[in-house]
C-alpha cells in the first residue's frame, strides 16, 4: 500500500504492470492506421505517444484499452495476452478528452460507479470512492454534482473514477487539451504527482510536444502509423534521429546544405567543419538538411569571422524571450530565440551575422 500526506490519509495499492506490444496492425478500410508498431512499456513508466493527426497513436491506445480489435499482433498487460478481451476483463482505467461524467450524479456517485458496476456493496464503494478523492485533493466535494465543478476539478474526478478500482494500467485520451493554458499545467503536475505516489503505468496519447516531454519518461512519435522513434525526452529533443522526428519536434531550422564527409557548405563560399556526432543516419557525401534549434543560433555582428551574413525581417518580444527571423544571403529563413536583453539591439532591416555552434548541428539525408 502507498500512504499519501499524513499517517491515517487516504491509500491506494502502488505498482504497475508492463505492456508489450508486439507488431500491432490495424487497418480500417484501404487505410493502414498502425502498421506493426511494437512498443515495450516497463512496469510503472510514462510513456507518451505523440504525432500528427491520423499517425495512429489513439488507434493504438484504443486496442490497448479493447475498444478497437487490431488485423494483426499482439497486446500483453502484466504478461496476459488481453488482444482480444474485451475492455472491462483488462484491469484498466481509462481518462478521456471529455470529462464523460454523469451530470445526475453526485461527485461521489460518478467515482463510485465502476465499482458499483463491479457488484462492490454500497458502503465499501463508498467508502473507496471517498478514499480516491483525497488522492486527487477533492476530499469533501463528495456530495457536489460535476455542473458545480470548473473544469479541472471535472477532470480530477474523472482521474479519481479511473484510479478508484486499482488498476495496474491508465490510459489517458488527450485528457488536458479541454482545459486553458493555466488548469493544463496544474492538472500536468497533478498526473505527474499521481504517477510518482501511485507507481501505476501510464500511456497517454498527447498532441501537445511540450506535454509530451515534461511529463513523460519516454516519448513515442508516430509517423504513418509506425514508430518513428522512442526515447527520453532529452535524446528527443537533442538528437532527433530523422528527419521527420527533427522537423516535429519543438522548432527546428532546416536549411539545404551539402556534405563532403568533413565539412558542410550552406552558404556561397561558406563551410564549417562538422563533428563526427552531427551526422545522422549515415549520411553520404553529397545534398543533406542542416538543422539547428533556435536557441543555439548565434546573431552577432555582421562581417565577424566564421558567421554567414542575414537581413533581419522581424523582431518577435515576448517578454524574457526575443526571436529574431531573418533571411540569409544564401537563401533561406532562419530562426534565432534569445534572452530579451540580449537581442535588445537588433532591429528590423539590420544586417547581422549568423554563427552556428558545430555541436549543435545535426544533418541528415535530404528527402526527395
Amino acid at each position: 500500500m502507498l500512504a499519501m500526506g499524513e499517517v491515517g490519509g487516504p491509500h491506494i495499492k502502488a505498482g504497475g504492470a508492463p505492456v508489450e506490444i508486439r507488431g500491432l496492425s490495424k487497418q480500417f478500410g484501404s487505410v493502414r492506421a498502425v502498421d506493426s508498431v511494437s512498443i515495450n512499456v516497463a512496469a510503472g513508466e510514462f510513456i507518451a505517444l505523440l504525432g500528427p493527426s491520423g499517425s495512429g497513436k489513439s488507434t493504438v491506445l484504443m486496442s490497448i484499452a479493447g475498444f478497437e480489435l487490431p488485423n494483426s499482433g499482439q497486446i500483453l498487460i502484466g504478461g496476459r495476452d488481453c488482444t482480444r478481451l474485451p475492455p472491462h476483463k483488462r484491469n484498466i482505467g481509462m481518462v478521456f478528452q471529455h470529462y464523460t461524467l454523469f451530470p445526475h450524479l453526485s461527485v461521489l456517485d460518478n467515482v463510485a460507479f465502476p465499482l458499483k458496476m463491479r457488484g462492490i456493496a454500497k458502503d465499501e464503494r463508498r467508502r473507496r470512492a471517498a478514499r480516491a478523492l483525497e488522492v486527487v485533493r477533492l476530499g469533501g466535494y463528495g456530495e457536489r454534482m460535476p455542473k458545480q465543478l470548473s473544469g479541472g476539478q471535472q477532470q480530477r474526478v474523472a482521474l479519481a473514477r479511473a484510479i478508484v478500482y486499482e488498476p495496474q494500467l491508465l490510459l489517458m485520451d488527450e485528457p488536458l487539451s479541454a482545459l486553458d493554458k493555466n488548469l493544463r499545467e496544474e492538472m500536468q503536475l497533478e498526473i505527474k504527482r499521481l504517477h510518482s505516489e501511485l507507481g501505476i503505468t501510464i500511456i497517454f496519447v498527447t498532441h501537445d510536444q511540450s506535454e509530451a516531454l515534461t511529463m513523460a519518461d519516454r516519448v513515442a512519435i508516430l509517423q504513418s502509423g509506425r514508430v518513428a522513434q522512442i526515447s527520453g525526452a532529452r535524446d528527443l529533443y537533442e538528437r532527433p534521429t530523422s528527419l521527420f522526428a527533427a522537423g516535429f519536434i519543438g522548432e527546428m531550422n532546416m536549411i539545404e546544405a551539402s556534405w563532403n564527409g568533413t565539412e558542410v557548405t550552406f552558404a556561397k563560399n561558406f563551410s564549417m567543419a562538422l563533428p563526427s556526432s552531427a551526422v545522422i543516419d549515415d549520411v553520404a557525401a553529397g545534398p543533406v538538411m542542416l538543422t539547428v534549434r533556435p536557441e543555439r543560433v548565434e546573431v552577432m555582428p555582421e562581417g565577424t569571422p566564421g558567421t554567414a551574413s542575414a537581413r533581419v525581417d522581424d523582431v518577435v518580444y515576448a517578454g524574457a524571450g526575443t526571436l529574431v527571423i531573418a533571411s540569409m544571403a544564401c537563401g533561406g529563413t532562419i530562426r534565432a530565440r534569445k534572452g530579451s536583453a540580449d537581442l535588445s539591439a537588433i532591429r528590423e532591416g539590420d544586417r547581422v551575422g549568423i554563427r552556428f555552434p558545430a555541436d549543435a548541428v545535426l544533418i541528415y539525408p535530404r528527402q526527395a
